[in-house]
């Protein structure tokens, strides 16, 4: 009983935590406008190229702009390397599931509960596709 609120317990908890990490995620290029607009003073004064220019009119959007590449460089960095770990975890897989030893097993399967037959008979059978029926 208090084994199994425990696991719904941490279930949900996990389930907020990937909800919160991926919403986050998402959310990274709002933040950085945000925090731009709550600094603008700051980046304006501080920051900013164009600071020594004040007819740019500028303001910190070089800053802005640099922060949101950043941020988005960032993103495809992330994505990119997701994409190489599942292409590596689909290689894997690949190289797991060898059909070398298939002969082998069916050959001791229809050796052990079919004597009389040849893998042969049977191993053209199963690679053909199914017959359609068009009316």
């Amino acid at each position: 009983m208090f084994i199994d609120y425990v696991c719904r317990a941490l279930k949900k908890l996990f389930t907020i935590f990937l909800v919160f990490v991926i919403v986050s995620q998402t959310l990274v290029s709002v933040g950085v406008v945000m925090y731009y607009e709550l600094n603008k003073n700051y980046i304006s004064q501080k920051l900013c190229e164009n600071r020594s220019n004040p007819k740019m009119h500028c303001n910190g959007r070089c800053y802005l702009g640099k922060q949101l590449k950043k941020a988005e460089e960032g993103e495809q960095k992330q994505t990119q390397n997701i994409l190489k770990e599942k292409e590596e975890i689909i290689q894997n897989n690949n190289k797991a599931i060898s059909t070398d030893y298939l002969p082998s097993l069916v050959a001791r399967v229809f050796n052990t509960y079919l004597p009389s037959h040849r893998i042969s008979d049977y191993r053209n059978d199963l690679l053909k596709p199914p017959i359609a029926s068009i009316v």
